[in-house]
């Protein structure tokens, strides 16, 4: 028999592999990689996997600085300075609204979120980037329970971001992206090829993201209450979600093909009609979009937009 001292040693050991094997794990890369720079937004996947043999939960925040957390240091191992965003919800006192997400074995959950309502990256340089994930939220959850992400590698270069959704770098290059003076008929064909190739810059380009959020009588209330940087907040947020689809999902669905049917414009508002096939399993869905289109600066924007379901073939 083996003497109890060395039984207990072994059962110790087993419960804390068990203790381990319950967590989940994150991972973090960049979404839409592209050239940074002082002052623009790094979106950031967040990715929580379950490995484990059983359900794995946690809570997520509306406010996703209390579920996560990011440390970015330079290769000097200098920490950079929080952001006034994070700031401002570390010192909150408002209620916090959170919800329970279950996730299966072999599950995962992804989010997006803009690293630069973490930490202040108002320099050039080189960073690397980790993620914290707090299942009880922050301030709440113990540093055992608490989740450590693979490490990121950040550039950014010496410059200044882009001032108006107007501008943009165009993907994997240095290249300023500006709207043209383009028909309405060029500027959706623009919109929708971007979208086909995952071009999410081109993708914004001529798309009025605060007119798509104030389409919901919610946000809009409460976009209207936020000041000039909370308002800049909420649409870095929006453009998020948006290519996350969690909202607005028919603008940035990716059809198969599309054809436009009609054009329709006067001095400042126009109409676009656009006939899109989606490829499902075995048959394709067709949807009737209309897209509507202001004119500024002789510059047209796409402001809202209708669907309606066409049959299949």
């Amino acid at each position: 028999m083996y003497p109890k001292s060395r039984v207990l040693t072994a059962l110790i050991a087993v419960c804390a592999l068990s203790a381990a094997a319950a967590q989940a794990d994150i991972s973090i890369s960049f979404f839409d990689k592209r050239v940074y720079v002082p002052g623009s937004e790094v979106l950031v996947k967040v990715t929580i996997r379950n490995q484990t043999p059983a359900a794995w939960h946690f809570k997520l925040a509306d406010d996703k600085h209390l579920s996560v957390g990011f440390d970015v240091r330079s290769l000097s191992n200098r920490v950079l300075e929080p952001s006034d965003a994070w700031k401002r919800a570390m010192s909150s006192s408002l209620p916090v609204f959170y919800r329970e997400v279950s996730i299966q074995p072999g599950e995962e959950y992804s989010f997006i979120t803009n690293l630069a309502d973490y930490a202040a990256i108002n320099e050039p340089g080189s960073f690397i980037v980790v993620c914290t994930l707090y299942p009880e939220l922050s301030g709440k959850s113990s540093s055992g329970s608490a989740l450590r992400s693979n490490a990121l590698s950040l550039s950014v270069r010496p410059g200044a971001p882009a001032p108006s959704v107007a501008e943009s770098f165009r993907t994997g290059t240095t290249e300023i992206l500006k709207a043209e003076r383009i028909g309405p008929d060029e500027v959706v064909t623009r919109t929708l090829t971007a979208r086909q190739k995952g071009r999410w810059n081109e993708f914004f380009l001529y798309l009025d993201v605060e007119r798509l959020l104030k389409a919901n009588a919610d946000k809009s209330r409460s976009y209207d209450r936020e000041s000039d940087d909370g308002r800049r907040r909420m649409l870095t947020a929006y453009k998020a979600d948006l290519m996350g689809s969690v909202v607005d999902s028919d603008i940035v669905v990716i059809p198969s093909s599309f054809e436009i049917v009609e054009t329709r414009y006067g001095t400042s508002y126009g109409t676009v009609v656009v006939m899109q096939k989606f490829d499902y399993d075995g048959f394709k869905m067709l949807k009737e979009y209309t897209y509507e289109l202001e004119r500024r600066d002789d510059i047209w924007f796409i402001v809202a937009y209708t669907v309606r379901n066409k049959g299949t073939e």
